[in-house]
């Protein structure tokens, strides 16, 4: 039997360029992820000794995309919280090291976010290479690398910054994206992830 997740809190203070009521809905659209994430999985655990095997693969299907909404979320929200607005470390000479400095991240970043279509700009670690590697996961169930510890998520759906940017201001909330982050946030999911272990969420 798996447990239900739990919904998590975050102290997100006033943000430059992102508002709170755009911050109030999209922490209601994450309520939504856990919620239907545990619902369908208790779902699933009905069915599973059951004779439908097409209702099965597709709330399995689902699953996925739930999930991906939920963790993703809880990278980018914990972004958001509060701290440190400068990188710094081990991590900083790591950014500096393969993309020359961290505006030259911040662009890579914003660049990748603007992609057509809804989905999510995402930094990795990988450990055994010794690099960064950074990807559009679209949606929020593909794209991903499997195995990869994310030390930093950018949410580029519409529902992210339509509120205060309108249609057309992805740019314009990346940019404020990267105002707002703690950088400290990015730095421990990387020192987690460089020890091996599964990145703090």
């Amino acid at each position: 039997m798996i447990k239900p997740f739990a919904e998590q809190k975050f102290d997100i203070p006033d943000l430059d360029g992102i508002s709170k009521k755009t911050i109030e809905e999209h922490l209601g659209l994450y309520a939504g992820y856990v919620k239907n994430f545990n619902a369908i999985q208790s779902e699933l655990q009905k069915m599973m000794m059951g004779d439908n095997p097409h209702t099965l693969s597709e709330l399995q299907r689902r699953l996925s995309f739930e999930f991906g909404g939920m963790r993703l979320h809880e990278y980018y929200f914990n972004h958001l919280e509060g701290g440190a607005k400068e990188a710094t470390g081990e991590f900083l000479s790591k950014v500096n090291e393969q993309f020359t400095s961290i505006e030259g991240l911040k662009k890579l970043m914003k660049n990748i976010g603007l992609m057509r279509g809804p989905g999510w700009a995402i930094l990795y670690w990988d450990k055994k290479s010794g690099q960064f590697l950074t990807s559009f996961s679209g949606e929020q169930h593909m794209g991903h690398f499997v195995t990869l510890p994310i030390i930093l998520a950018i949410d580029v759906w519409e529902h992210a910054y339509i509120l205060d940017q309108g249609a057309q201001g992805k740019g314009k909330y990346i940019d404020a994206f990267f105002a707002n982050l703690n950088w400290q946030s990015a730095e421990q999911n990387f020192l987690t992830a460089q020890a091996g272990s599964a990145a703090k969420q």
